[in-house]
């Protein structure tokens, strides 16, 4: 079972910017600086959920406010295994 840690993982802040496209090509390098394995992301709405892996034992994840800054449920966060993310990985890298 995962834990959520309350902070989120620290990333561009649009009143950081005077322009959107700064704004964007920021958040942008920022998730390219983050490792793929220590990256989750899961579908939500129109967009993704995603979070920072902190620990795989136990799993630790942190969220990644990006884009929309779209949530899983806590309930859906709290019941994840290490084995889940490692299924969801497979089957997105078939579609690649």
């Amino acid at each position: 079972m995962a834990k959520l840690l309350d902070i989120p993982y620290p990333f561009p802040k649009w009143e950081d910017f005077t322009n959107m496209h700064d704004y964007f090509d920021a958040q942008d390098k920022a998730l390219e600086e983050i490792p793929e394995d220590r990256l989750y992301s899961s579908p939500v709405a129109d967009g993704q959920a995603m979070y920072f892996i902190v620990s795989d034992n136990p799993l630790v994840l942190r969220h990644i406010p990006f884009g929309d800054a779209y949530q899983l449920p806590y309930a859906h966060v709290r019941g994840l295994r290490l084995s889940d993310i490692n299924l969801h990985r497979q089957m997105t890298n078939l579609f690649k």
